[in-house]
């Protein structure tokens, strides 16, 4: 089992407006957008992407921890490793480290 702190973290877009970075809000996101956008998530794909969006929808958004099986959080930090971002914070390199240093 993976431990996650589930952190909600101040950034700054480009256009200067402060936002809260949800960890649980962005984790939702990414599995909810197939690895490859340009050729769409099979099966296999589909169902470890549910697993994952179950185990946040079961914890809810307000929790202040999520434990992953071992498979699930291995999957999560694939899509987490290839997903791309719209700009550079370093709210979002926390969030990558935080979620590739889970459980350790």
């Amino acid at each position: 089992m993976k431990r996650l702190e589930l952190k909600n973290i101040q950034m700054t877009r480009p256009d200067g407006a402060e936002i809260t970075l949800s960890y649980w809000i962005q984790l939702q996101s990414i599995m909810r957008s197939p690895t490859n956008p340009q050729g769409g998530a099979d099966i296999e794909e589909v169902r470890k992407s549910i697993r994952v969006i179950d185990v946040l929808e079961e914890v809810g958004q307000d929790a202040k921890v999520v434990e992953f099986e071992d498979a699930d959080y291995e999957f999560l930090m694939t899509k987490v490793a290839v997903t791309k971002y719209t700009f550079a914070d370093p709210s979002i390199v926390q969030f990558v480290d935080d979620i590739t240093k889970a459980g350790e």
